[in-house]
């Protein structure tokens, strides 16, 4: 990388840092993030976070200055002045200082994946690195060893706000339910959709299976996608 896209990637980093550090500024776009495929308004910022509208309206603009939302209008069946609707943009925020640029080692390692791997292979690795992270997680916190039911869902659910998936998680009947609401590789899947989700998916399905303690989960079954434009990737473990 020369110097100058060095410089510029430093100064993105920086703005996005300086943004979110407002601890109000970050909850509303925390509000956002965990409700991808919604728009909101001024007066729904103001309203949820008892703000007056021109500060709720600041906020929201830095966050869209920042590339974080993406903006459109709304006119009223009356006419008048048009409603912003703010939503999420595509940008994924990376608040590490001094940048590391890993997302572009991920794109190259995944264009090499893409035309010399196979998926089935692919995928096994995948589980097995999924069921090790599990095995970790259980290491440091031994309450999450030999969990019920709900306190499986308990634990995928700190783990996953961890690391930034933003997860609800939910039982029906011997159906495990999550719904990714943010998607961590979203920058990723855009150029290798097939390829990430299921890299994803088989993290997942081990990563759940060790916790679980049982070898009865069915294969991950995907019923949305966010790299297929849904809001938010939906995926069912079936126990036996």
């Amino acid at each position: 990388m020369d110097d100058i896209s060095e410089g510029v990637f430093v100064d993105q980093e920086q703005r996005l840092t300086a943004v979110l550090a407002d601890g109000t500024r970050y909850r509303i776009y925390r509000s956002i993030v965990e409700q991808p495929g919604d728009e909101v308004t001024v007066a729904d910022v103001a309203g949820q976070f008892g703000l007056h509208p021109n500060v709720a309206r600041m906020h929201l603009g830095k966050l869209e200055q920042a590339g974080l939302l993406a903006t459109s209008l709304r006119r009223g069946p009356t006419g008048g002045r048009p409603a912003r609707l703010y939503r999420l943009s595509d940008k994924v925020a990376s608040l590490i200082m001094p940048p590391r640029r890993y997302d572009l080692l991920a794109e190259l390692a995944l264009k090499a994946l893409a035309e010399s791997a196979d998926l089935e292979r692919v995928a096994a690795v995948c589980r097995e690195s999924g069921a090790e992270a599990a095995r970790v997680s259980i290491a440091e916190h031994p309450e999450y060893r030999n969990v019920d039911r709900e306190g499986l869902v308990s634990a995928i659910l700190e783990v996953g706000e961890v690391v930034g998936m933003l997860p609800e998680v939910s039982w029906h009947d011997s159906i495990l339910a999550i719904d990714v609401r943010n998607c961590v590789f979203k920058e990723l899947s855009a150029g290798q959709p097939e390829l990430v989700c299921v890299m994803h998916h088989a993290f997942l399905e081990g990563f759940i299976e060790q916790f679980a303690d049982s070898g009865s989960a069915a294969a991950v079954e995907a019923f949305s996608s966010i790299s297929r434009g849904d809001d938010r990737c939906r995926l069912q473990f079936v126990f036996g």
